[in-house]
Formats: structure tokens, sequence, C-alpha cells
């Protein structure tokens, strides 16, 4: 899988000045303006995963933390029950798509049947419409930006790459998080790939040491 590594991002569209594609955190509409309130973002892509989105749930609720999940659609039917749970525990669930397609080099109609598939998918495990998509790979096209809004999502991308998709420990996550995030920031993990062990185990340490520098956890605003 190809994953960007770019880690900023513009609160609100502006379409001047882009370039014709989007790849990554340089444009979103969740609101995360420059803050001195101790709050992060974390949000997890790709799931669920039979193997890995349950564990990371149980130390989610073990420590009372709330995150957003960005599933894809597929998997959303491979396993509702835990997407139901996401949403029972108080999670966010997001849109990332169907089956992981670069929504840059998709047509827009298909883009948009993508989208359309995984919010039935979602509401079918849970009852309950997402608010957020996520394009996969953090890329797309200014001209599909809108008609992502017509479907009435607006679009979260992130700030901090955690670069566990690349990860060869735990470790190396924990340093990276903790070197890059500070108040408001939106956090990118995944909970759908391999690597994803290093993730959970990972979440433990980050959630502890953050909270013990009196930070608090949420799920994107709505």
């Amino acid at each position: 899988m190809r994953f960007t590594r770019q880690k900023w991002l513009l609160a609100g569209i502006t379409l001047a000045s882009m370039g014709s594609c989007l790849s990554v955190p340089q444009t979103t509409d969740a609101q995360t303006r420059p803050t001195n309130e101790k709050v992060l973002y974390l949000t997890f892509d790709d799931g669920p995963s039979e193997r890995y989105t349950p564990k990371l749930l149980d130390v989610l609720r073990e420590t009372n933390t709330p995150a957003t999940f960005f599933v894809l659609g597929h998997r959303c039917e491979q396993f509702p029950t835990i997407v139901r749970r996401m949403q029972q525990e108080g999670h966010e669930l997001g849109n990332h798509g169907f089956t992981h397609q670069d929504p840059a080099k998709q047509a827009i109609t298909t883009m948009t049947r993508d989208i359309e598939l995984t919010d039935s998918a979602i509401i079918r495990a849970c009852g309950k419409r997402p608010v957020y998509y996520r394009p996969p790979y953090g890329s797309i096209k200014p001209d599909e930006i809108a008609y992502v809004h017509r479907l009435g999502h607006p679009i979260a991308l992130w700030t901090v790459d955690s670069e566990d998709w690349k990860a060869k420990s735990s470790r190396s996550i924990v340093e990276r998080v903790e070197r890059e995030a500070h108040p408001g920031s939106i956090i990118l993990f995944h909970d759908g790939i391999s690597t994803s062990r290093y993730t959970v185990d990972a979440i433990p340490t980050i959630i502890k040491d953050y909270k013990a520098k009196g930070y608090t956890f949420r799920t994107l605003p709505v």
C-alpha cells in the first residue's frame, strides 16, 4: 500500500493555487485551528480488522479514550459486529472508501459510488451515517471535493502521521507521535494492516504519556 507522508492541514477548502491533485493533509474540513487547549484526536484507517481492531477497542475502553475510525466499506460488510461495537462504545465512524482505491485515479462517478456503498455498509452495521470522508492515501483532486460535499461529507485528513504503516516496533510509533503531536493534532494510525500489531501495542503508552501531561482525547468535532 502507498501512503503519503506530509503532515499539515488547512481548516477549510481553498482551491486557488492548488495543483491538479491533493496528496494528503493539505486540506480538510475538520476544524482544528491552532489552539493552546491540550486536546488530541486519534484516528484509525483501513479497518475494521478481525485481528487487531477488537484489541484496540479493548485498550480504548479500558483507558476511557474516544477515537475516530475511518472504515472501509467491504470490511464493514465482513465485520459488522466490530463496527457496531465502535459506535456503541462512543467512537466516531468515518468513510474511507469501499476498497481503498485512490480517488485521484478514479472517475468522479466511480468515486461517488464508492463513497455511497461505504455509507450504506456503515448504516447497515450500526444504523448511523458517517459524518467525515477521508480519501484513501489522503489523495483527492480539487474537482472531486465539491462532489464529496454534495454527498454531505466534510473531508478530514490528518496533521501527524504516526508512520505505523512502516513501523518495525511499537517504540518507533510512540517516539514519532510524541515528537510530532501538539495541542489540536489529528493523528493518523491504522488498525487494518499487518503493522497494526505495533499500533495496538503503542497506543496505551501514547494515551498514558499524554494524559500525564494534561491532555484529553476526543473524536473529530461534528
